[in-house]
């Protein structure tokens, strides 16, 4: 999505980067919320999760499940679990921050919606043990060492992996199979994931050496960020067969960030075969493509450029999963196709 914080709030704010007691053990699950991974746990063996915050063993078979981080819920949801609770998002959700691929496969799988949790000022404790979990997930969040302390003493609790928003998706789906006993099934899924996309990359030929960039705007500063290295955006991108333009290298990039700025008066710089802009508003777009500094970057001339406006379209790519990949990939693969070709034609 635009958001270059990663941290999940309010549009305005995503434009740029005591425990609680157990309060609720008598919360109603939603339907379907009882795993299939084997009888009440009888069968089960302790699971160690290393993360970046120390390590998590989950000690008996997950039954009640919380979800704190970007799209943990949907490759739960993938794996056959519905979560008692999950985040809200207010940034791409429905109106009560239901996401439209969670919506569409809660309705396939016939169960109820969790609750959600607001986590835009930060992962409250209390909400999660209102909800008696019996793990909690964070994996693709930005999970603070104190949340992660106050969220453990409710239940087990697996935050990021390695960096603060940065947990691949493949990784992220294995991880959450490990927790969740579907460690087996959670690899066929990502591998079958990747040959989807290995499938989408060999449909485009003109993909191969072709160059892009992937950016937004950033509002406070009305600089360019180009997302780089580790970002999701940059991993689907190169998946799919693509190459990173060859300027993204030379960005100012701060430490632990995923992006790099670049001030448009440097528009020239943008050197790349095929560029794709994520924008917060119509507006925001509209007031871009119409500067003449925007027009003359190569990608624009050449109808190698599209921009987007959808927050859905921009969550789904931003934390993708084997949920999301299938829900938005199709229509985003056609568009790169056309702007490899120069054929983009008005943006997306």
């Amino acid at each position: 999505m635009p958001s270059l914080t990663r941290a999940p709030a309010p549009l305005a704010r995503i434009a740029l980067v005591a425990a609680a007691a157990l309060t609720a053990a008598g919360c109603g699950a939603p339907s379907g919320s009882q795993n299939d991974s084997g009888g009440s746990g009888g069968d089960w063996s302790p699971v160690t999760i290393e993360h970046a915050l120390g390590s998590t063993t989950i000690e008996q078979k997950p039954e009640r499940i919380v979800t704190v981080g970007w799209s943990d819920e949907a490759t739960l949801l993938e794996l056959g679990i519905v979560p008692v609770g999950m985040n809200a998002s207010t940034y791409a959700g429905d109106e009560e921050g239901y996401l439209p691929w969670d919506l569409e496969k809660l309705e396939e799988m016939g169960a109820e919606k969790p609750e959600l949790i607001n986590t835009d000022d930060g992962i409250s404790a209390e909400q999660v043990a209102n909800l008696a979990p019996d793990l909690v997930l964070g994996v693709q969040s930005g999970m603070t060492e104190k949340e992660y302390k106050r969220l453990s003493e409710v239940a087990p609790t697996i935050p990021y992996l390695d960096e603060p928003w940065m947990t691949g998706w493949q990784e992220q789906t294995v991880t959450i199979g490990k927790a969740v006993g579907k460690e087996e099934e959670a690899r066929t899924i990502a591998d079958e994931t990747v040959s989807y996309i290995d499938d989408l990359s060999a449909k485009h030929p003109e993909f191969e050496g072709t160059s892009y960039a992937v950016g937004t705007l950033i509002p406070s500063t009305g600089e360019f960020g180009f997302y780089v290295d580790k970002d999701a955006r940059v991993v689907i991108m190169n998946q799919l067969g693509l190459t990173p333009a060859a300027f993204t290298d030379d960005l100012s990039v701060a430490d632990g960030a995923f992006y790099g700025t670049l001030s448009q008066e440097n528009s020239d710089k943008v050197d790349a075969d095929v560029l794709v802009m994520w924008f917060n508003s119509a507006q925001e777009r509209k007031k871009m493509e119409d500067n003449p500094v925007f027009q003359k970057i190569d990608a624009v001339e050449d109808d190698a450029y599209v921009g987007y406006v959808d927050p859905a379209k921009s969550m789904a790519i931003s934390t993708p999963n084997p949920l999301t990949i299938p829900w938005v990939m199709d229509g985003f693969v056609e568009d790169l196709g056309k702007a490899a070709k120069g054929e983009a034609g008005a943006s997306a």
